[in-house]
């Protein structure tokens, strides 16, 4: 009689076999495949979602640890420098000096794995000061390296910006390090660019950006982006409640149509952000996208108020995003340098700085739009006459000859909001126009910053352009006056008035506090995601 083999795998139970006729029916076959097919979409759809199971490994802070319990072996890694330090702490409680590099060469020794050399001259170079700025740049970093870092990342010792660009960060170990910067709970600006994100990877990304308290600024430029990836990066925007920056610049699109996942997210943020797209190489079809970037259509708490589309060919999209641009309530910079503008671009954002309210900063440097005709030079000549909000526009390298010049220059007395105008790297300048600026200026009272390039040694152009400085600089001084005034004005009432309990007013500020509406899409990422971290004492190779 043979008996099982003893296992301690569990053997599956035995079950009937039921043999079917292997003739079918053709309508059998096709439900059969109808109904596979049915399975692997849900199965995709879950697996994109990814509802994590309570899946955690216990990780412990080496700086936490009161009693560490070594295994009796010989062989187990021992820091007996490490351990006596320890015991003097103990004895010298009111020094509250944390060793940096010992912490560091101590989880070294517990993991097994080598020092990195350049973050432990980085401990060692600040061990007399809060290091709250952390480069790890250039610098590959895998999953058994990252242990030690993470240890280290838990810790509070001031950490507030790391760079880990360029780094060779796969998903895994992007994990490890994230959960251990949401324990420490410091950070505030993370460079991730340049790296081997996958999937999982943008996953883990937008789990930090939902559940950190700190983060303010997040780099991802120049890595690789597909669909998925896009997908919880939008989600992460959408749920983030500090960041404030997103810089998406020399980004890999594939598709490139993936531009409608993050412009959905930005309409149902309810935080104020900043993004950064440049050098994205976006082809025309996704010019609704772009514009819908700036669309207040569907958000009137959030949405966007810097937006950079630098080196991005958008000739064919200026219409559509104008036309958002017009209605927009939110915006207050938008930088579009080397974007290919023509003449009839300059028409069309003219056209929308008659209509809107909400910009502050306009960058249209680096584009040839005086190279046709003055067309677009005398649309925003009329423009800046009418336009009560605009505070600082960049003409440079624009291709401005001097007729372009004065017909800025006829606009600046009727402007009561410019304070910043750049014209420099324009060549074509000539007297005549730095003569029409220099007497022009003289009858504005706010701008207080005026860049023209002038040859070196034309004494001519050199005095004009000392008119010029003399006229911004009494300006300057006028608008501090004018701001202590009025901050002398508010204290004053400030201290006259008592408010009862139930009433709160903002004089120079305002504050709006926002209730978030019930997420039905929460739970598609936690924060238990970050949490399955390599213990310590274990050794993962």
């Amino acid at each position: 009689m043979t008996g099982r083999p003893k296992s301690i795998l569990k053997c599956k139970q035995e079950c009937d076999v039921v043999h079917t006729p292997s003739t079918t029916s053709w309508l059998s076959r096709i439900q059969s495949k109808l109904l596979l097919q049915s399975t692997q979409d849900e199965d995709e759809h879950n697996r994109l979602m990814l509802p994590k199971q309570d899946l955690k490994k216990v990780t412990f802070s080496i700086g936490n640890l009161t009693t560490e319990h070594f295994f009796s072996s010989d062989e187990s890694p021992r820091d007996e420098v490490f351990e006596k330090q320890k015991e003097e702490n103990k004895l010298n409680p009111q020094e509250d000096v944390i060793d940096l590099t010992s912490y560091y060469d101590h989880a070294c020794i517990q993991r097994e794995e080598n020092v990195m050399d350049s973050f432990r001259s980085v401990l060692k170079n600040n061990s007399s000061s809060a290091l709250s700025s952390v480069n790890l740049s250039l610098q590959i970093i895998t999953l058994h390296q990252a242990g030690p870092l993470s240890d280290m990342f838990m810790l509070r010792f001031g950490l507030k910006s790391l760079n880990l660009s360029n780094c060779s960060i796969e998903d895994e170990t992007i994990r490890l390090l994230l959960y251990s910067l949401l324990v420490s709970n410091t950070i505030e600006h993370l460079d991730l660019s340049h790296n081997s994100f996958k999937m999982k990877g943008y996953k883990y990304i937008a789990i930090f950006m939902k559940e950190s308290k700190t983060i303010q600024s997040i780099n991802l430029s120049k890595n690789i982006i597909e669909k998925k990836g896009m997908h919880y990066i939008a989600l992460g925007i959408q749920y983030a409640k500090i960041l404030k920056k997103l810089e998406l610049n020399d980004c890999i699109l594939r598709p490139p149509q993936i531009i409608s996942l993050l412009s959905e997210s930005l309409k149902k943020t309810s935080s104020s952000c900043q993004l950064s797209f440049c050098n994205n190489r976006i082809p025309p079809i996704t010019a609704p996208y772009i514009a819908s970037f700036i669309s207040d259509r569907y958000n009137r708490t959030g949405g966007l108020r810097e937006l950079d589309l630098s080196g991005n060919n958008l000739s064919s999209m200026i219409p559509l995003l104008t036309n958002e641009l017009r209605k927009n309530i939110s915006l207050t910079s938008l930088t579009m340098a080397n974007c290919s503008l023509n003449t009839q671009s300059l028409c069309h954002l003219a056209e929308s700085l008659m209509e809107n309210n909400c910009l502050e900063y306009l960058d249209i440097s680096s584009n040839a739009i005086c190279a046709e005709s003055d067309d677009g030079i005398l649309a925003l000549k009329t423009a800046l006459s009418y336009n009560t909000r605009l505070e600082s526009l960049n003409l440079s390298e624009t291709q401005l000859d001097s007729s372009a010049t004065i017909a800025l220059a006829e606009a600046l007395p009727e402007n009561r909001t410019l304070s910043r105008l750049d014209l420099s790297n324009n060549p074509k300048i000539d007297i005549a126009g730095v003569l029409a600026l220099s007497i022009s200026i003289k009858m504005n009272h706010t701008l207080t910053f005026l860049d023209i390039n002038i040859p070196f040694s034309d004494e001519e152009l050199a005095n004009l352009q000392n008119d010029i400085v003399t006229v911004c600089t009494t300006n300057m001084l006028k608008k501090i006056e004018l701001q202590k005034y009025q901050e002398d004005m508010i204290e004053n009432i400030s201290e006259s008035t008592t408010l009862s309990p139930s009433v709160s007013t903002s004089s120079s500020t305002s504050t709006l506090s926002i209730s978030y509406p019930n997420k039905p899409m929460d739970e598609l990422i936690g924060k238990k995601d970050l949490e399955e971290a390599i213990p310590p004492s274990m050794d993962t190779r």
